[in-house]
């Protein structure tokens, strides 16, 4: 027996000698390792709105480089409790109104601005919101928004009492409170003021002095009937005209680059052909505008009462200054939210049925590729704010 015990350790000598001196060579990495995102972002990158519905309080922002063919994911920040986001064109920060209970998922509610560094995505500040009346819907872009060159800070609030709250970003401090009873999220207009959507179609619209105090504010007549056309609360601009596409394939066109909006009318997406179809648009995020100004639908045929959320197969794109189509794209997958990156070769961004983000050349409309497991359930993209 103990010339057995004699071999095996005449055996295993050699090999715990070899084990340490790998040891020796292979150094650990110091914990934690931090890295930066370089100061200008290529015009590739997207932030992907995680709204994680399976677990809210751990919602984020990924940001990712559609471009890249590998590595595509750079970092994220926490949103939780069905947060908004926005980024700021001024400054290096990005900003997230969220929600947080002191036990978790009940106790005291805390509504707060996150503010982000926007290259190390680390949180740089905080500021608290009174009243436990921020707006917590599903995210959206205009639940958030900055004017006045991103020096105030706008904040939907629905309790469900509606109302905006204003926030200094050099001073970080809450500046006023601008009821808008009846009518609902935020579309900067003119130099620092505001426009919301009301329950009767109509506008009102609402301008702030240079101390971010409520100035002036106004009603428009009803701009559509809400019972027989509603409009999608979620249009996009271009040079301060904003595009409301509506539930029967109808695009109205609102100038609000002025301190008072203007109704330039609304004209047909379709032909007479697919009128016969019922296309219309549906989804999430249902449209975005490249830099050319061209402007993408998420359509679907058959349309209904009840399908506006239901997302489609195909993006329809039209220049909006001939109001003629220029292009159908066909989609791999079926598509609920969409968005296009910035620049002059802008990539199209098409979060699909499975959560996953199907990336297309947005000029020739072929597929790209997949960007799976980046987040959990991206149903707001957001192109660089440039």
């Amino acid at each position: 027996m103990a010339r057995v015990d004699s071999i095996r350790s005449l055996i295993s000598w050699p090999l715990m000698l070899a084990a340490l001196v790998v040891q020796a060579e292979i150094q650990p990495e110091p914990l934690p390792v931090y890295e930066t995102l370089p100061k200008e972002l290529p015009d590739s990158v997207l932030f992907a709105h995680d709204a994680n519905f399976d677990a809210l309080v751990a919602g984020r922002v990924v940001v990712l480089d559609l471009a890249k063919p590998t590595r595509r994911y750079l970092g994220a920040m926490d949103a939780a409790q069905f947060a908004s986001f926005i980024q700021s064109r001024s400054k290096p920060e990005l900003y997230v109104s969220e929600t947080h209970y002191s036990r978790t998922t009940r106790g005291e509610r805390t509504d707060v601005i996150s503010i982000y560094d926007r290259e190390s995505l680390k949180q740089s500040g905080e500021i608290v919101l009174p009243g436990g009346k921020r707006g917590q819907v599903v995210s959206h872009r205009y639940t958030l928004r900055l004017v006045d060159n991103d020096r105030f800070l706008l904040v939907f609030n629905f309790t469900p009492a509606a109302s905006v709250t204003v926030i200094d970003t050099e001073s970080r401090k809450i500046v006023e409170e601008v009821q808008i009873p009846g009518c609902g999220l935020i579309y900067p207009t003119g130099k620092r003021g505001f426009s919301s959507l009301c329950s009767n179609g109509a506008m009102f619209t609402a301008q702030l002095d240079s101390s971010g105090k409520l100035a002036t504010q106004n009603k428009l007549p009803p701009l559509f009937d809400v019972d027989e056309d509603p409009l999608f609360d979620k249009p996009v601009f271009h040079k301060g005209h904003a595009y409301f596409p509506s539930y029967k394939s109808l695009l109205r066109v609102v100038d609000l680059s002025s301190d008072e909006p203007k109704d330039l009318g609304s004209w047909s997406l379709l032909t007479k052909e697919e009128q016969a179809e019922n296309w219309r648009p549906g989804g999430w995020q249902i449209t975005t505008m490249d830099d050319a100004g061209r402007i993408y639908l998420l359509m679907h045929k058959d349309g209904k009462d009840g399908t506006h959320k239901s997302g489609g197969p195909e993006v329809w794109v039209y220049d909006v200054k001939s109001k003629k189509r220029l292009q159908k794209i066909v989609l791999k997958n079926w598509g609920v939210s969409i968005e296009v990156t910035r620049g002059s070769k802008p990539l199209l961004a098409v979060t699909n049925g499975d959560m996953q983000i199907d990336v297309y050349d947005a000029d020739s409309g072929k597929w790209k590729t997949m960007v799976g497991g980046a987040a959990a359930m991206p149903l707001s993209l957001h192109a660089l704010r440039k």
